[in-house]
């Protein structure tokens, strides 16, 4: 603790040093220009889940938080994002930016790599319509994208590169090293940088989880950025090794060590892509133009801050883990239901681009009726993520069964079935675990001798059915295609027998259970 008290007044008496020579987003760039790319629906290779919410969300947080003007902010998303259209919109941004301009890419979908005859490997991203088994011909080469950032005017470029493959062409150079470089910020923003990180290596799969809505790697990407998390020593500046190093340790933690981020240096040059984090700029303003007072107003800004970042850092317990700067002792504690609050925050709103899980549902329903004491219900359909966690449904239903009385005296059977549509709302209570599923069914019933809906029935009936189902799964995570179910229902329908008895109406409780797509 008394470490810690003097670290943090060391670094109060840094920001009262450098307070007065602090600069902004507008002085290090002229401009700042970003393509982005999504694929979910891939032709030749496996589909992926939320590539295209990763793309939206990236454009969202450099436009709003980091100043990349709309215009400038190039985006393709699937049926767009082949390969013809990916190079051209290269070619665009390295003609459209200038020498004090930034460019980012980002990219999320698949990257493949090939083994080189002579050793060695190359990697590649693969557009919409690329197939992993003719990668030279329909993929773009990882090669191509320095080539492309070599002929670039910009005096920063900076890959982000959600794929995981080998051969990411990035050089072993290190970079000045912020602890031992006077006036850092100022000497990186002046040199040139070519920049990559990636969100995994060879062999390694990216990994998506729809509770979080989004791949580990974007996940993280956007809390580093969002309220400054990957800002590790405080300054108000994001760089691309600041960011690389967070996406690293962090990526590795959601993903149970399956993927860890990759990141280097295309050239030799030591820049450092800058995000400047937008709630310091007001702080890290030029204030050559402002009074005593006005600084030292900054100056206690700043310390609020970073006393409520810390108030909590004497106390660590299994909620929460310590970052440290590799630089010195200080220590940063992050608790995790901050990072839960963030997760949150990507639930929030309605969605217009989600895509639609199709489901078959089968319940065994058992009733108070000694007529018709159970019957089977089939549904097909489908669900749209229309908001935050919820799904609406639409299927189409089935119900059928044998008349069990007139089967056990061995006289001819009559049969009992419906067709109709079925409405519903899904709803989680803990993520995709268990959900609740609330339904409203219209059907043509009919019973007659042979199930068929034709002239000889002995009975037809609308009915309706209104239904509560439980929804969960036995995995851990909420990825698999299989749910158990449970059936609370009521149906109301006039439909009977040739005694005037009612076959289907009343309380109905089942057990069955949904297969739902997770590849579409």
């Amino acid at each position: 603790m008394e470490n810690y008290i003097i670290n943090l007044k060391l670094l109060y008496l840094f920001i009262i040093f450098t307070i007065g020579f602090s600069i902004t987003g507008e002085n290090i760039y002229d401009n700042s220009w970003a393509l982005i790319i999504g694929i979910d629906k891939y032709h030749n290779v496996q589909k992926l889940n939320y590539a295209v919410d990763d793309a939206e969300s990236i454009k969202d947080i450099l436009r709003d938080s980091y100043n990349f003007p709309s215009k400038n902010i190039s985006i393709l998303i699937n049926e767009e994002a082949t390969k013809p259209n990916i190079l051209k919109s290269f070619s665009e941004i390295t003609k459209n930016a200038k020498e004090n301009d930034r460019v980012l890419v980002f990219f999320a979908g698949h990257g493949e790599t090939m083994d080189l005859p002579g050793g060695g490997e190359k990697g590649y991203l693969i557009p919409v319509e690329g197939d992993a088994e003719e990668l030279y011909l329909t993929s773009i080469p990882m090669d191509e994208l320095r080539e492309i950032a070599l002929m670039s005017e910009a005096k920063h470029m900076l890959y982000l590169v959600d794929a995981c493959y080998g051969g990411i062409a990035a050089v072993g150079s290190r970079g000045l090293e912020p602890q031992q470089t006077p006036d850092y910020i100022n000497k990186v923003t002046k040199f040139q940088s070519r920049q990559v990180i990636t969100a995994g290596g060879r062999g390694e799969k990216v990994i998506e989880k729809p509770e979080w809505g989004h791949s580990a790697f974007t996940l993280n990407l956007l809390r580093g950025l969002k309220d400054g998390a990957a800002d590790y020593n405080a300054d108000g500046f994001i760089t691309a090794n600041e960011l690389g190093m967070y996406l690293s340790d962090k990526v590795s933690t959601d993903s149970e060590n399956q993927q860890t981020p990759q990141y280097g240096r295309m050239t030799s040059q030591e820049g450092e892509f800058i995000f400047v984090y937008s709630e310091n700029t007001i702080i890290n303003q030029d204030i050559s133009s402002v009074s005593s007072d006005e600084k030292l107003d900054l100056l206690i800004a700043k310390i609020d801050k970073l006393e409520s970042q810390n108030k909590n850092v004497e106390v660590v317990d299994e909620d929460e883990e310590e970052y440290y700067d590799d630089e010195s002792d200080f220590s940063i504690t992050y608790d995790e239901e901050d990072y839960d609050d963030d997760k949150d925050d990507k639930d929030i709103g309605w969605k217009t681009n989600s895509e639609v899980w199709f489901y078959v549902q089968y319940i065994k329903s058992n009733t108070y009726n000694k007529i018709l004491p159970n019957f089977n219900r089939v549904s097909i359909g489908g669900a749209y993520n229309f908001y935050k966690k919820m799904y609406v449904n639409v299927a189409y239903s089935h119900y059928y069964d044998k008349d069990v009385n007139k089967s056990w005296l061995k006289i001819d059977p009559q049969y009992f079935e419906a067709q109709g549509i079925q409405f519903g709302l899904t709803i989680p209570i803990i993520n995709h675990n268990l959900e609740t599923q609330v339904s409203y069914s219209l059907c043509n019933s009919q019973y007659d001798i042979d199930g068929e809906f034709e002239d000889d029935f002995g009975d037809r009936k609308l009915g309706h059915n209104i239904a509560i189902n439980l929804l969960g799964t036995w995995a851990e995570d909420d990825d698999s295609s299989f749910r158990f179910l449970l059936n609370f229902g009521y149906d109301i329908n006039d439909l009977i027998n040739e005694s005037n008895e009612k076959l289907l109406n009343g309380l109905a409780i089942g057990f069955g259970f949904q297969f739902v797509s997770v590849d579409y």
